[in-house]
């Protein structure tokens, strides 16, 4: 095997611990991911009488429907609901969404607290408040700078000797 990937050997042994520990960790995280979307990526065994009185009649048309069932079947679940007619299925779609906002919120909220905990940990005796709130500011937002806009500024400002 490390003859096709010679990267492989100068890679240290896995610590069959920590390793137990990844497959738990992520045996976890795929139990939670089921729990939390059951009923979105199941909205065709849904017992319809069990959802709420506004949900009740689009969850009946969707079922009915062949077509739709297909498409859910062979589409990512995310573009399923993309596709649902805004008219049709006004609430099934904003449901679907509350549940895709419930689990992007949660990711960015332990995102944003594992680094603000990676920072503390390594900065502890220096960091302030002011620190703190500046580190996560620029943790979370995805500027990208534009790097040649900068140095045709900056050689703009070189005056000759």
């Amino acid at each position: 095997m490390t003859s096709h990937f010679s990267r492989l050997n100068s890679i240290p042994s896995v610590n069959e611990e920590k390793l137990k520990n990844y497959e738990d960790g992520l045996k976890k995280l795929h139990f939670e991911f089921e729990r939390r979307f059951q009923d979105f990526t199941m909205a065709f065994n849904v017992n319809c009488e069990a959802v709420r009185s506004d949900l009740q009649l689009e969850l009946i048309e969707l079922q009915s429907n062949n077509h739709l069932k297909q498409s859910f079947l062979n589409m990512p679940k995310l573009e399923f609901y993309n596709s649902l007619s805004k008219v049709s299925f006004p609430n099934l779609i904003s449901h679907a969404q509350k549940i895709i906002a419930m689990f992007a919120s949660s990711y960015i909220c332990e995102q944003v607290f594992s680094t603000m905990n990676l920072r503390k940990n390594y900065l502890r005796s220096r960091l302030t408040d002011e620190h703190l709130a500046s580190f996560l500011r620029i943790s979370i937002s995805h500027f990208e700078p534009q790097y040649k806009e900068l140095l045709k500024m900056k050689s703009q400002f070189h005056s000759s000797h």
